[in-house]
């Protein structure tokens, strides 16, 4: 009886050791530097999309916005987000407030101007744009990783052009 329960013990002690490393070493490399999404400023995500024919991503912030900070933290910060970002999109910030004018299209426009242009209401936004600069979509609020990252797949791999998203998220869940 004793030694069962020892055996329990030791088999708890050592399942909560290697929970509490594996979280710990959540979105660490192998060579212990934290793997982060490569930021762009718009202009250049613009620039790198279209050179490198990929879809490019605009998280569209305010300095004093709570939920562009949640989402910095845990969905820009998700191991799995990190990983297909940088291995498939091209990630670029615009703060909506700055006043500094970037080049896009015919024209150059501070961020509050083509946070207008883009239609947004709220922070954060997410906007996608194809690699001609064109805009796909946008999504309005905080967006948790896993629904993110199938956002990101849906739209890389054109999916919205033979399906609607909830169809997608059913075929991807099973």
């Amino acid at each position: 009886m004793i030694r069962k329960r020892i055996l329990i013990l030791a088999l708890s002690s050592l399942a909560i050791i290697v929970f509490v490393f594996a979280t710990l070493t959540q979105g660490i490399e192998g060579n212990g530097k934290k793997i982060e999404i490569t930021w762009q400023t718009f202009d250049k995500g613009v620039e790198l999309a279209k050179k490198e024919k990929k879809m490019l991503v605009l998280d569209i912030y305010t300095d004093w916005c709570h939920w562009c900070k949640v989402m910095d933290k845990d969905t820009y910060g998700n191991p799995e987000v990190v990983k297909y970002a940088q291995a498939n999109l091209i990630m670029a910030k615009l703060n909506a407030e700055t006043d500094k004018k970037f080049k896009f299209k015919e024209g150059n426009y501070t961020g509050q101007q083509l946070s207008m242009m883009f239609g947004v209401e709220g922070f954060p936004s997410t906007i996608f744009l194809n690699s001609e600069g064109e805009m796909i979509t946008s999504v309005s609020g905080f967006i948790p990783a896993d629904r993110f990252t199938l956002i990101l797949k849906y739209l890389k791999d054109n999916w919205y052009e033979r399906m609607k998203f909830d169809e997608f998220v059913k075929k991807n869940k099973s």
